[in-house]
């Protein structure tokens, strides 16, 4: 069985990623169960709560944004799958215990102090929902798309997209820092032009309400925003702290993962 455990299980691109990961694993015969402290990925995959996680020493552990184990778990392969760069510092934790570490790129690896730190690891990109092209708008409508943080500096997006002469701004995303989104984005309720939408969960439709996406990240290993405007042809404006990264369909990251797992 391939047992996924993260710390986060809530809306946001890992947890996008899991849930694709683990309805790819199932639906090609390879079992598993994705673990995590929140319900929101509960009814989009085969899903439990901490208090159902069981492991066996047949389990493949895949392991993301913990830190609650001091020893190896008596597991059959310990994979650190790793979305992060500043929010989860490898440098300062103990990460012999590991069999294998994935990366999603190599800028994250050398963020995290180089290949040569690294006994055994590999790389490969995030699956992604199955989108198709966005159909062409007569107007130029800005989007916002992400969660609602200081990290991703919503409100610069949102004057970006002003600022380049979008005549709609639609922002779709959950708050997650409250006192972020008082301080700068809850101005723009009564904007004209900004809508604020919160989380929306049919990204299709989404892409289809804009033409241009605004990212102003200050920290972003590997921006799911930007790769979903390119398979919606989209135009999306990020900044210098987005990392650009392969493009694979689910079909070549699912044989990633099962020769990395030896399934």
């Amino acid at each position: 069985m391939i047992k996924i455990v993260s710390g986060w299980s809530n809306p946001g691109g890992s947890t996008t990623a899991f849930i694709n990961l683990c309805n790819l694993f199932n639906e090609n015969g390879h079992k598993c169960i994705f673990y995590g402290p929140h319900q929101w990925h509960l009814d989009k995959c085969k899903g439990g709560t901490f208090q159902d996680i069981n492991l066996t020493e047949d389990d493949v552990l895949i392991y993301h944004f913990l830190d609650i184990f001091k020893t190896r778990p008596p597991v059959k392969k310990f994979v650190l799958s790793l979305h992060e760069k500043d929010l989860y510092n490898l440098n300062v934790k103990e990460h012999n215990m590991f069999d294998t570490i994935h990366f999603l790129n190599e800028e994250q690896i050398e963020w995290h102090g180089g290949k040569e730190q690294f006994k055994n690891y590999f790389i490969s990109p995030n699956t992604h929902d199955n989108l198709v092209p966005s159909p062409k708008l007569d107007l130029k409508v800005g989007g916002v798309i992400g969660t609602i943080d200081h990290n991703k500096q919503t409100h610069k997006s949102i004057e970006r997209a002003l600022n380049d002469g979008c005549e709609q701004v639609h922002v779709y995303g959950s708050i997650t820092d409250q006192t972020y989104y008082n301080n700068y984005v809850s101005k723009y309720e009564t904007h004209k032009k900004v809508y604020l939408h919160g989380f929306a969960g049919n990204k299709q439709n989404v892409y289809d309400s804009v033409s241009d996406v605004y990212q102003s990240s200050l920290s972003e290993n590997a921006s799911f925003v930007r790769d979903e405007c390119i398979i919606t042809n989209v135009n999306f404006h990020g900044n210098e702290n987005i990392v650009e990264q392969a493009i694979l369909t689910n079909e070549d990251v699912l044989k990633i993962w099962v020769k990395e797992l030896e399934l």
